[in-house]
């Protein structure tokens, strides 16, 4: 249990472009993907505005960014966990949570999706 002061960052209904599934259809055609993330970082909240000292959500975005332009993944779980992963080289994050859901799938459901929660293992 950390018992360091805190402070949450969060990234809320992001969508792109993902190459994502393992339907042929999948394989062939991006589709659209929604990304929440919430990021429990060290408190690092000082009287200076140094942008090096915080979790910059620009560099979340950037990190998604790079994974889903990396190649075609089969499983939302594996994207999520190569996102998690990439966060997770700051080591001023101790936790991640995110949502991945794909967006058009079934005309029936608004999204079908995942969550995962990891820890920076740094602690």
């Amino acid at each position: 249990m950390i018992k360091e002061k805190t402070y949450l960052v969060l990234i809320k209904n992001l969508i792109l472009k993902a190459s994502v599934g393992i339907y042929p259809k999948e394989k062939i055609r991006k589709q659209k993907v929604r990304f929440n993330i919430s990021i429990r970082a060290l408190n690092n909240i000082k009287t200076k505005n140094d942008i090096s000292d915080f979790v910059s959500y620009d560099d979340i975005i950037k990190n998604i960014k790079y994974v889903i332009n990396s190649g075609h993944i089969p499983l939302i779980e594996n994207l999520a966990d190569k996102i998690a992963s990439e966060c997770l080289k700051d080591k001023k994050i101790y936790k991640i949570e995110i949502i991945v859901e794909k967006l058009e799938p079934f005309k029936e459901a608004e999204s079908v999706g995942v969550k995962i929660v990891r820890l920076n293992k740094n602690d």
